[in-house]
């Protein structure tokens, strides 16, 4: 048996220059994959909360010529759920008339519907008999506002239970929400009186439901197109507005998760998608998706090919030309309609995908194998084994697979890039999984948009990392290729 060169294998390998820049590179994508959720906090595909304006531009575009007033992201408000007593404290309550009719308070064991306990609350009690004054409870939060642009997008939220009238927009009491310049009448985003019939000892938010809901939102995109409300740098209030009138005489209003969000141009390194992801945690997640296909597709494709490649050649006659003609017949099909057509079949789940990349990737390295094996069988150590009464299964196994695995090391570096770059396109035509994020898809969203392919700074990114990952094996490849071929090494 042909024994291997006696050589330290790692130091020759870090010797060759092509092999130290691709494990590299290598090593760097993979402790992306691996330390995904601590390089960033979102999802890459789906977000409870909206984390960014759609189509946000990068970050960095604030220092480029003309893209001076972006703004970003500005969330002025700390707590809205009033978690905490000291929560109340960012809030200033003023009360109209001054007097002792309108009180604030906070509440430890109230809170709106599927959301943690802790609220505030607003009574109101006439002290006057048969008074008919109308009373005002205003509660705002001052933030500054240091943009020279608009935010693309701002939303408001609130939950409100009132207490101690029949209906709340029966004129017993109102529910007001508004945002105010300094120095500026207050600009009116929402009433609960527009909402329809809400019942009292409920809690109501804005929603899209009601016979007169208007607006449907606290959101800029339908109260504020022309984003006007932030157009200046200066201070600004945002805050509820209670009016209880003449017919209200004991009552009681709380107030849960009183928020305000400025989602600004831009965000992030990359931006954001048509939805508002952020596409550098798309890139992210996407390299975890990229070496899982191409190193589980090429085992199974290596895999495959050595076991037909090696059986094939030793046990020769009817075995080896059924297998040969069965990939021979794999071999002239086109591999891209192929796929497509399996695909399209059995769905696009990420794991269909890698088990047919890899049962369609073994046919080149089959026929490879079998040339070596054919050449091996003859050798002088494989007729002694058999002399020595060895069993096929034997030879095979301890004597020319240990003689292919060279060629086998190679190979699996080298394919890795194939499989990499057939899931990037069948992701590109559309035929992705839909619970995950991969390289592919993030192209084929970017230029699915109307002039989606100005938006560079979406496309080069996967793009590059396609390729710098594809060139890492590609360089492990030929770096291995140099030290495990026995003619290659007498050469260098």
């Amino acid at each position: 048996m042909r024994e291997m060169p006696n050589v330290n294998f790692l130091k020759v390998l870090v010797r060759s220059k092509r092999a130290v820049i691709g494990i590299a590179i290598l090593v760097f994508f993979a402790l992306l994959a691996l330390g995904a959720p601590l390089i960033t906090p979102f999802s890459p595909i789906y977000s409870k909360d909206v984390i960014a304006a759609d189509l946000a531009h990068p970050v960095w575009f604030k220092y480029i010529p003309g893209y001076e007033k972006t703004s970003e992201n500005l969330f002025p408000i700390d707590d809205p759920g009033f978690l905490y007593d000291t929560s109340v404290e960012q809030w200033v309550f003023t009360a109209l008339p001054p007097g002792g009719d309108l009180t604030l308070r906070y509440v430890s064991d109230e809170g709106r519907p599927e959301g943690d306990l802790g609220s505030v609350a607003i009574d109101f009690q006439r002290d006057s008999a048969g008074s008919t004054e109308q009373a005002k409870a205003i509660l705002t939060k001052e933030f500054y506002y240091p943009f020279e642009g608009p935010p693309k997008r701002f939303r408001g939220e609130i939950f409100a239970l009132v207490e101690g009238v029949e209906n709340v927009s029966q004129w017993g009491v109102e529910v007001k929400v508004f945002i105010q310049r300094a120095d500026e009448e207050p600009k009116y985003l929402w009433s609960a009186k527009q909402g329809g019939d809400y019942q009292s000892e409920a809690w109501i938010t804005p929603n899209v439901y009601g016979e007169y809901v208007y607006p449907p939102l606290i959101d800029s995109y339908s109260l504020d197109p022309q984003k006007t409300t932030f157009s200046v740098q200066a201070n600004y209030k945002y805050g509820v507005e209670i009016v209880f009138n003449g017919e209200a005489q004991r009552a009681s209003v709380y107030l849960d998760d009183l928020d305000l969000r400025l989602y600004g141009s831009c965000f992030g390194l990359f931006g954001t998608d048509n939805v508002g992801l952020d596409v550098f945690t798309q890139l992210v997640y996407g390299t975890r998706i990229s070496l899982l296909v191409g190193v589980v597709a090429s085992l199974i494709s290596v895999g495959l090919g050595l076991t037909v490649g090696l059986f094939a050649a030793y046990l020769g006659r009817l075995v080896d030309e059924i297998m040969m003609r069965f990939t021979d017949m794999l071999l002239v099909i086109p591999e891209l309609p192929l796929l497509l057509v399996i695909v399209a079949v059995l769905g696009p789940s990420i794991w269909n995908i890698v088990g047919i990349i890899g049962l369609l990737g073994w046919m080149g390295f089959a026929r490879t194998v079998r040339s070596q094996t054919l050449s091996l069988k003859e050798r002088a150590f494989v007729e002694a084994a058999k002399a020595l009464g060895a069993g096929k299964v034997h030879i095979i196994a301890r004597h020319i697979l240990p003689n292919v695995m060279n060629l086998v090391y190679v190979t699996l570096a080298m394919s890795v890039p194939g499989a990499i770059m057939s899931e990037a396109y069948l992701s590109f035509l559309g035929l992705y999984d839909p619970f995950v994020m991969t390289w592919g898809r993030m192209l084929n969203e970017a230029l699915e948009l109307p002039g989606g392919f100005r938006r560079w700074w979406w496309i080069v990114p996967p793009g590059l990392c396609i390729a710098a990952i594809s060139i890492s094996f590609i360089l492990i490849g030929y770096a291995l290729d140099g030290i495990l071929n026995p003619k290659i090494r007498e050469r260098q």
